[in-house]
């Protein structure tokens, strides 16, 4: 069951929102008090309320529950404000893709802390226990989730941070600016933290960089802190969704050992990162990447080891690697190529003639430039093995369609020189597709 919290005035922040509250089945307030999480981007996270696209978190928490393998909980949804969600959302840096960006983060922390959790606690039959409470975000809402959990383990004893937006990389300079504090101690008491392969300038390298950090001041790998990198994943609800369930699953189920691991061949320039962890799935259905690995390889002269199941490349060739788990084993090759860790990305879009001659034009959100009535183009040199979603867009919900009135969207993974040619023929109405329009 969903219940709404129409506009719920914060005073710390000085507007109103919605707030969606999941109640488990069979909730009974004398059975309290229940575990809480509480989620960002509030729109977006039930199925049974709220706008497309959706996490569906009510969705699997009903099968975990039903199934005996989360125990009953609340879930606390908490909206968005729209135009004010990258500055809400920021702690240290102000939100970078807005000019007039300023950090309301601290604001937005005391409506959650002493204005929301009060409410819903007098509501509704929830723990105050930090090791039994939970906040949930992503991308910008995986960066709130961060901070919070860092600056508030006294109220958020657990985090889980999905696809969090940690640097900020200019879509025209490529200049990266990092949007988050790498705090040097402990906060939280477990810390869930993914990424996926596909998500272009929200990128591995920083978060993979974070879990070493993580691990660096204290947390336990595949135990306090659990990390998944899924390569084939974009930066969308729909990757959410299907990693959400593994995030809970850590954050308030049982510990296990994986009962089965995989892999998948990896490649690298000599001098670039490779992410060899192995992909784990407990009995559960929790999925991870093992990061406590014991990893082997040869021959030896192609990588060296740069973490924890993270290796560098070395030398040209290619190299086979061993993981370990337990009794687990899995066998991945990774290639490492002469030349520089990046490559480049020529890309030339044809638009309808009636697109305005001023409109920017950006291929999976680097900026194009206009060379020519309807052609725009851009060259760039991007780290390799970077996935890049292929969509062209104009801004905000102004999406690109091919000719069956469909946006555009043709992944591609960044391996080497290539060149790219996208025909627009006509765009997105942001009237029709604002997911944020009534909230």
């Amino acid at each position: 069951m969903i219940e709404i919290l129409a506009g719920v005035r914060s005073e710390a922040l000085g507007n109103s929102r919605d707030v969606f509250v999941y109640l488990p089945p069979g909730y009974d307030p004398a059975a309290g008090p229940y575990p809480l999480v509480v989620l960002h981007d509030g729109q977006h996270v039930f199925a049974g309320a709220g706008l497309a696209p959706s996490w569906r978190v009510d969705e699997t928490l009903d099968g975990l529950i039903g199934a005996g393998l989360l125990p009953p909980l609340v879930a606390v949804a908490v909206a968005n404000a729209g135009d004010q969600r990258g500055n809400e959302y920021s702690h240290e840096v102000p939100y970078p893709r807005d000019p007039n960006g300023i950090c309301r983060g601290e604001l937005y922390e005391r409506f959650l802390v002493t204005e929301l959790l009060p409410l819903v606690r007098e509501r509704y039959a929830v723990t105050d226990d930090p090791g039994a409470t939970a906040v949930m975000g992503s991308s910008m809402g995986g960066l709130v989730s961060y901070h919070l959990a860092f600056r508030r383990p006294d109220v958020f004893g657990l985090s889980a941070v999905l696809s969090p937006f940690l640097v900020f990389v200019d879509p025209e300079t490529l200049a990266q600016t990092p949007v988050f504090r790498r705090f040097p101690g402990r906060g939280p008491r477990r810390i869930w933290i993914d990424i996926g392969g596909m998500e272009g300038l929200i990128m591995v390298r920083p978060v993979r960089e974070l879990v070493e950090h993580l691990i660096d001041v204290g947390y336990e790998p595949d135990g306090e802190l659990r990390y998944h990198h899924e390569p084939s994943a974009p930066h969308h609800e729909d990757a959410w969704a299907e990693r959400a369930g593994s995030a809970l699953l850590h954050l308030f189920g049982t510990e296990g050992a994986p009962v089965t691991l995989s892999g998948s061949d990896g490649e690298a320039a000599v001098g670039q990162a490779v992410d060899i962890a192995p992909v784990g799935t407990r009995a559960d259905g929790c999925v991870y990447s093992v990061l406590s690995a014991d990893v082997t390889w040869r021959p030896p002269h192609v990588l060296e080891a740069a973490g924890h199941a993270l290796l560098t490349g070395a030398g040209a060739g290619t190299a086979e690697v061993v993981a370990r788990a337990g009794e687990l084993e899995v066998t991945e090759r990774v290639t490492v190529v002469d030349g520089a860790p990046d490559a480049l990305l020529d890309v030339t879009v044809v638009v309808p003639v009636d697109t305005p001659a001023d409109s920017p034009v950006y291929f999976s959100g680097l900026v194009t430039t206009q060379v020519a009535p309807g052609v725009h183009h851009g060259a760039w040199r991007l780290p390799r093995g970077i996935g890049l979603n292929g969509t062209v867009g104009r801004g905000w919900r102004r999406d690109g369609l091919d000719a069956d009135g469909l946006p555009i969207r043709t992944p591609l993974r960044h391996d080497g020189d290539r060149r790219v040619w996208v025909r627009v023929a006509g765009w997105s109405d942001p009237a029709q597709v604002d997911p944020h329009a009534g909230s």
